[in-house]
């Protein structure tokens, strides 16, 4: 007496059926970036359009781990055309927080707001808001106000000056830091949440929102 070919076990498909999601979400998080810098592009944020113009103060922009200047191109765009004067980090890539790399920022920071004659603003994306943060506590007196996106503050244990201002912006989507990680403890801190994917903090349309109304608060110093 033959035996009939043994078929595919009946949970099989739903294993299938599981795998295929679990692909479909990761592909749509590795895509969210892409769409959120498309969205960007699309918005009239982008372009200078409803939002505050610039005092002609410096900012300088810093890249997250692995990342280097190019891919805050955009970012810097936006900043020159509300009317800030951009500053390049001469990251090529970002390999994590280092003494060496932090002193090498505060000199620049140095140099930026002597020859701007004014305290400038720091924005790091990710892990480059930890080297910001460190640059702004080292010295104060060149920087009036840090800016972070969704850089892993709870890390941090010091506190910054007075003097310099603190905006913490994060999301809640962020699988990178993780809620809330990326909340800021400083008393003068502003903590603001946005939805969106922890890469895509950097090209984000309710990011640029935040930044164009925040920078252009003017500082109040003592």
């Amino acid at each position: 007496m033959s035996e009939r070919p043994e078929g595919p076990s009946t949970g099989r498909p739903l294993e299938l059926a599981g795998e295929l999601s679990v692909i479909a979400e990761w592909l749509a998080r590795a895509w969210q970036p892409v769409a959120e810098f498309g969205m960007l592009l699309a918005d009239p944020v982008f372009w200078g359009v409803g939002v505050p113009r610039g005092d002609g103060h410096p900012v300088l922009v810093l890249p997250g781990l692995l990342g280097g200047d190019f891919y805050l191109e955009p970012l810097h765009g936006w900043l020159r055309r509300l009317g800030y004067a951009t500053v390049r980090s001469g990251i090529d890539v970002n390999r994590g927080w280092s003494e060496e790399v932090v002193e090498r920022l505060g000199e620049l920071a140095e140099k930026e707001s002597q020859e701007g004659r004014r305290p400038l603003t720091i924005i790091g994306h990710s892990a480059g808001g930890m080297l910001g943060r460190s640059v702004a506590r080292r010295r104060p007196h060149t920087t009036r106000h840090l800016i972070t996106l969704g850089s892993p503050l709870s890390l941090t244990r010091s506190a910054l000056p007075e003097t310099v201002r603190m905006t913490a912006i994060y999301s809640r989507d962020d699988e990178v830091v993780p809620h809330p990680a990326a909340i800021a403890r400083d008393d003068n801190a502003a903590n603001v949440e946005v939805r969106g994917s922890h890469l895509g903090l950097a090209s984000n349309p309710a990011v640029y929102r935040v930044l164009a109304e925040h920078l252009s608060t003017r500082p109040s110093r003592t």
